[in-house]
């Protein structure tokens, strides 16, 4: 079948008439007779009775032009769907985010985001940052916001929030009254440590292994099992733990744990909204990406630690991606961010 043969017959019955169509269509009348003649042939069936100028579907005609009302409707609609897609009003946005800024940063975000396009339908994952960046290869996502600077060649990364690492103990702990341990003293303390795939994890042996120093098997009291374990941990005594300012911003205000930074400097690390390269985003990914870079506060020009994750190779290739990217400095409390989050 035909369709254009058939938006004809549709028109003529709705205009009541070959004149009033072939006006409205901007065709000629012979046109429009020879495309209805061609469509009854087609199936072998008469559509219409024409009565001069006056035209009246038969049985068939009448069946039809009820099937191509259905049929033109569903049209315009897909059409009012797909441009309503295009230009990100609708649609779905699949983003990750690994454990620190996907719970601090990301829920915000996607309040803000989801405020200004309610049609759009944000799914959210959050897992560490090696399986986020997996995700994001498989294709699976079309953003993420992790911890680590991805040195793959097949990624994009664009730094914006940043972060401090500090060690936390309890509030009666020896070193309570203290503002900076070094990084041996550390070493040699019981520690409850995050999964090795975890940014943050990544982030402290880097700076250890700068100085000489790697963690006792025997030290390690625990890994794995996220920041709230770690502080659960931490509280009951079982040793000292490396975690995001972010994450124990309110057991820190009451006073809780005692944070300290370490003697070679503050454990400083940036976030990274990361994308695969030459995955072409969705206008609603877009928006989100806009979104994310503009609520970046201004943080000063000092770099944050990065933190790599890729192939041996594919880091060595990328032994500083601080001189080929800007960095943003420092971290803080949410409550400082500009966005507004709250972490308490």
């Amino acid at each position: 079948m035909n369709m254009r043969h058939l938006e004809i017959f549709y028109r003529v019955i709705e205009e009541g008439g070959f004149t009033k169509a072939a006006l409205a269509m901007r065709l000629t009348q012979p046109t429009l007779s020879a495309a209805v003649r061609q469509l009854e042939e087609g199936l072998g069936a008469q559509l219409l009775n024409r009565l001069g100028r006056e035209v009246a579907p038969t049985e068939a005609g009448k069946l039809l032009h009820g099937y191509a009302r259905r049929i033109f409707a569903l049209r315009q609609e897909a059409e009012a769907e797909l441009q309503s897609l295009l230009a990100g009003d609708q649609g779905e946005l699949l983003l990750g985010g690994s454990t620190i800024p996907g719970t601090y940063l990301l829920p915000q975000l996607v309040a803000n985001f989801s405020k200004e396009y309610p049609q759009v339908r944000v799914n959210l994952r959050l897992a560490s940052t090696e399986s986020i960046v997996n995700d994001l290869r498989e294709q699976r996502l079309e953003l993420a916001l992790i911890g680590g600077l991805v040195a793959d060649k097949r990624f994009e990364a664009s730094p914006c929030f940043g972060d401090e690492l500090v060690i936390i103990v309890p509030a009666g702990h020896i070193w309570a009254e203290r503002t900076e341990i070094s990084e041996k003293e550390l070493a040699a303390e019981p520690l409850l440590l995050r999964e090795s795939g975890s940014a943050s994890r990544r982030a402290l042996e880097l700076r250890l292994k700068k100085h000489g120093v790697s963690i006792l098997p025997e030290r390690l009291i625990a890994e794995g099992g996220g920041n709230e374990a770690l502080k659960q941990g931490v509280l009951a005594g079982l040793g000292a733990a490396v975690i995001s300012k972010m994450a124990v911003a309110g057991e820190l205000q009451r006073g809780e744990l005692i944070a300290l930074s370490l003697a070679g400097g503050s454990l400083r690390r940036s976030f990274y909204l990361v994308q695969a390269k030459g995955f072409k985003l969705s206008v609603a990914a877009e928006r989100f990406k806009s979104l994310v870079l503009a609520s970046v506060p201004h943080w000063g020009t000092a770099p944050a630690v990065p933190v790599p994750f890729g192939t041996k190779r594919e880091r060595g290739k990328c032994a500083n991606p601080a001189r080929k990217t800007s960095e943003i400095d420092d971290a803080i409390s949410l409550k400082h961010q500009a966005f507004g989050l709250r972490t308490t």
